[in-house]
């Protein structure tokens, strides 16, 4: 038999300067998106108090209560989230007579999370890349530099030896992003599953199921371990559900 050696894919120069910018682009933006969840799941009351801050800051508690038109207490109680969360901070202001007081202002980290929304980007960068990017080789090569990029923003943060172990802490990690996510076990007890309840990427997913793919493989480089999308909500699931492949459950159960 003739053994045919298919040399790995270098693309040129020009080509990898071509589609670097845009994939940093994309990967950035597929980054800071799932961030923005976080800001959705804060209260309905608080949010509205964080916007008031944010408008109108810095404020005195007691002007936070005269434009909620609730308690000292009330505002106390929602500082004490906001606060915890990151998204105000408190500050001695020192202003004519009188004693100091305190006021609270949004964070750096509430302005630049507040009122971002990088859904529409995102559809549009990945449009525009699979319309110039016509070659397939280099399309693969595109995914693989996007699945590598967004694979270091968790990579640092999952420390286990054991892929199960990794899995669950990629599942806490994307939770604390604000993307409703747990990990449960199947198959008596034998396999664990990373379920995702709220996508990310849906909007980017809707419009191309590549996306699925590459969201996967990029859980694959962080836990080490081959992975399958079991079941996806563009499908009518409940939530999409990430596990190992069914051989190297084999295997693994063929080594005890």
């Amino acid at each position: 038999m003739d053994v045919v050696r298919v040399a790995p894919y270098n693309p040129s120069e020009s080509a990898v300067e071509e589609v670097s910018g845009a994939s940093g682009q994309l990967s950035g933006a597929l980054r800071l998106y799932p961030d923005e969840r976080g800001v959705a799941m804060i209260e309905a009351a608080d949010r509205s108090l964080l916007d008031s801050i944010r408008r109108h800051g810095p404020l005195t508690i007691a002007e936070m209560a005269a434009r909620q038109g609730v308690t000292p207490t009330a505002i106390r109680n929602r500082l004490t989230r906001l606060i915890g969360s990151g998204m105000v901070e408190r500050r001695l202001e020192h202003g004519g007579r009188g004693r100091p007081r305190h006021v609270y202002e949004a964070s750096v980290e509430a302005h630049k999370r507040l009122g971002q929304n990088y859904a529409d980007l995102a559809v549009v960068l990945w449009d525009e890349m699979m319309r110039t990017v016509e070659d397939r080789k280099l399309r693969r090569f595109l995914f693989g530099r996007i699945t590598e990029r967004l694979a270091e923003l968790y990579r640092s943060q999952v420390t286990g030896d054991e892929w199960e172990g990794r899995l669950v802490q990629l599942g806490t990690i994307l939770h604390d992003r604000g993307v409703e996510t747990e990990v449960t076990l199947s198959g008596g007890g034998r396999n664990s599953v990373l379920k995702q309840h709220s996508c990310p990427y849906f909007e980017l997913a809707a419009v191309d199921r590549a996306v699925c793919a590459m969201e996967r493989k990029m859980f694959e480089k962080v836990v080490g371990r081959g992975l399958r999308l079991s079941q996806c909500r563009l499908d009518g699931h409940r939530s999409c559900d990430f596990e190992a492949k069914p051989e190297i459950l084999a295997a693994a159960a063929q080594a005890v």
